[in-house]
This record gives structure tokens, sequence and C-alpha cells, in this order.
């Protein structure tokens, strides 16, 4: 139990970082939809919208720790997968 609200509030400090970043830089806060060419390349997701991800995939070894972990929309989350 202590491991999941600690990790609830990691994700959160990463989703306030990479928002504010994004929002500075004036695109997504997905660095998916931040490189894409349609109307989502400047959307600012709410925290809900999104999910933190492993950068490398847990199953190949990767973390999970804060340096390892980047918040993508749920779609995109979704089809990213075990890459």
């Amino acid at each position: 139990m202590i491991f999941i609200l600690h990790w609830n509030k990691q994700k959160k400090k990463k989703y306030k970082e990479q928002t504010d970043k994004a929002v500075a830089e004036g695109h997504s806060n997905c660095p998916y939809c931040a490189i894409g060419t349609n109307a989502n390349r400047t959307r600012i997701w709410r925290l809900d919208e999104m999910d933190a991800d492993h950068v490398t995939a847990w199953s190949r070894g990767g973390e999970t720790t804060i340096e390892n972990c980047e918040m993508l929309c749920k779609s995109h989350n979704r089809a990213k997968g075990n890459r």
C-alpha cells in the first residue's frame, strides 16, 4: 500500500514537470502527440487522460522509477505496448 501511494505522488510530480515544460515550449504534454501533425500536437491532457509509462519496458528490465517514467496520453500508451 505504501508503494502505491508513493508511486501516485511520483506520477503526479512527473505529470506536473512534463506539463509545465510542454506549456512553456508550446506543445503537447504527451511526447508522441507533440511530434504529430494533427490537432493534438498542442493539446494539454489532464492527468486522468494520461498513463504513466515505462520508458524502458518493465519486461525488458526497466525499473519502476521516476527516471524511467514518462506520461503518455492513454491512446499512445496503449498503442506503444511493450516497446
